[in-house]
């Protein structure tokens, strides 16, 4: 078997029509008109063998019934990011649910799936958007709990990213920690 094949480029185009239907958000009206266009170019997750370059229209509207400018949002591509949304998942669910480091996603990333990234720009990623990739990951399924969260905050100590997602200490009158024999803890707490 031979591995000898080029890897080759797919440009995919998304016209502003494919995901804003040219209604204002602000009073439903059908009176606008767009101010000014880009082409923002991104990167998707491709293949070992293709690299995929997403194509988006972007525009700032005016709508001249109630004289209100925005720009509508692609879900699947964020603003101010040069990715796209799953790009930015597959960081950060590489990161919480199988203990990859920010280095080693930036690696898989571009050998993987073309998409070459800076490891800093991998570790702003996990920084800023933790939190809310684990709060909305919760809110789906409770029990789908990463496994590098195992800390509480008590007296100031903590897992690094635990403080972020448990939020602020709270006094407690009394703690105690038992394990079972089954290899689990219980853990109580009175007020």
């Amino acid at each position: 078997m031979e591995f000898k094949r080029e890897k080759r480029k797919t440009i995919k185009t998304i016209e502003l029509s494919d995901y804003y239907d040219g209604i204002c958000p602000f009073c439903d009206s059908k009176n606008t008109i767009i101010r000014s266009s880009r082409v923002r170019k991104l990167q998707e997750l491709g293949t070992t063998v293709e690299k995929v370059i997403v194509h988006l229209t972007s525009a700032t509207i005016h709508c001249k019934d109630c004289g209100a400018e925005f720009s509508p949002d692609h879900l699947d591509f964020p603003a101010k990011y040069e990715f796209s949304m799953n790009v930015l998942e597959y960081a950060l669910t590489r990161y919480h649910y199988h203990n990859v480091s920010g280095n080693d996603i930036a690696r898989d990333l571009g050998l993987l799936n073309s998409v070459k990234v800076p490891e800093a720009t991998v570790y702003s990623w996990l920084k800023r958007l933790s939190p809310d990739f684990i709060k909305d990951r919760l809110a789906k399924k409770p029990e789908d709990v990463p496994s590098n969260i195992k800390a509480l905050t008590v007296d100031g100590s903590y897992v690094n990213i635990g403080k972020e997602l448990i939020g602020k200490k709270k006094d407690v009158e009394s703690f105690s920690v038992t394990k079972l024999e089954d290899g689990r803890y219980l853990l109580m707490w009175w007020e």
